[in-house]
């Protein structure tokens, strides 16, 4: 549903975010027809996959601060569109697509993996993840109910950062389960150090 209200837009606002470097299709199928403005503390960021039609360097709080300030003042304004129906579109859309996340075939495929994890983890369960395809995997088939307990490395090359940043959440977050999602690659960047111990 969030490719679909992606296509169905006509404006985009990014704030603090990286607009991702690997995309299902090209670019041109993700920017054609829409307007996309990208709000960014590090100017190095804007631009780096394409160029937004309007740029801002700006702090995410303040820049939040100050669109919420201008907002209260448009609030009145007829010739701002009413969004209800928009948002009426999104909830449907997330009403009636949601992704499969059920998969019982024999033999077992990756997926099952994910579903099995759903059953027997609830909702106050935080994941870690590094990069790959566990990563993406598991981006769109765990069911994550709360902020902050999807926990991505959310760059490119930190192999090795599952197992020890699934530590730190553990410290930070005592009580709670806390699972590291690591494929074969990360896992064997930090086995040497897992061998060695004390």
């Amino acid at each position: 549903y969030g490719n679909a209200a992606m296509l169905e837009s006509g404006f985009v606002l990014g704030i603090g975010n990286r607009w991702a470097n690997r995309h299902t299709g090209g670019v041109a199928t993700y920017t054609k027809g829409r307007t996309f403005v990208h709000i960014d503390i590090e100017p190095t960021q804007i631009g780096r996959v394409f160029a937004p039609d309007y740029s801002v360097v700006s702090d995410a709080g303040e820049a939040l601060a100050t669109l919420v300030e201008v907002a209260k003042e448009w609030k009145d304004d007829a010739r701002i569109p009413d969004y209800g129906v928009w948002a009426k579109s999104c909830q449907q859309r997330k009403g009636t697509m949601q992704r499969k996340t059920s998969f019982d075939v024999v033999p077992i495929k990756p997926q099952r993996v994910y579903q099995e994890m759903n059953k027997a983890f609830g909702p106050d369960t935080r994941y870690v993840s590094t990069i790959g395809l566990s990563q993406i995997q598991a981006a769109q088939l765990l069911h994550v109910y709360k902020g902050r307990h999807w926990i991505n490395a959310g760059q490119a090359g930190p192999l090795g950062w599952a197992v020890p940043a699934a530590l730190g959440v553990a410290a930070a977050s005592p009580d709670e389960t806390v699972v590291a999602l690591s494929g074969d690659s990360d896992f064997q960047i930090i086995i040497a150090e897992l061998r060695a111990g004390p």
